[in-house]
């Protein structure tokens, strides 16, 4: 008799933890589908101590193919801390690795390659649904 309602407590248990985890799915499945692998502002052209730029590589982990990728890249130097968006726009193919260059801090004075934060802030998707960040 006891084996019996040990069993059944076990079962109940094994029952409250899988439904727990089959609740959290969705959160997961509405993580960032962009992966940023690199971030960081590009060194001044010679004669210059103006940044040229920033470049973003990174990974469209979805299955779907984006078209325009927004990201918020945030950057700090003796004079000002920042925070600018860009968007790039194309074809990206999902499991792609992009590589790309910006104009992003090219008028801001260069205070090395760091930036404070990089993340995908929106995306549309080829489909006409999109994405954002919470």
């Amino acid at each position: 008799m006891h084996k019996t309602r040990f069993s059944f407590a076990l079962a109940a248990v094994a029952a409250t933890a899988i439904a727990a985890f089959m609740h959290t799915a969705p959160a997961r499945a509405a993580s960032n589908p962009i992966s940023i692998e690199h971030c960081f502002v590009t060194e001044p052209k010679p004669m210059s101590k103006l940044a040229s730029g920033t470049q973003i590589v990174y990974v469209n982990t979805s299955s779907k193919f984006a078209k325009d990728v927004t990201f918020g890249v945030g950057y700090r130097n003796a004079a000002s801390h920042f925070y600018r968006k860009v968007t790039d726009v194309g074809s990206f193919a999902p499991g792609a690795t992009i590589n790309h260059h910006f104009d992003l801090y090219s008028d801001v004075t260069f205070a090395g390659k760091q930036t404070t934060s990089c993340s995908a802030l929106s995306v549309k998707w080829s489909d006409g649904t999109t994405w954002t960040a919470r």
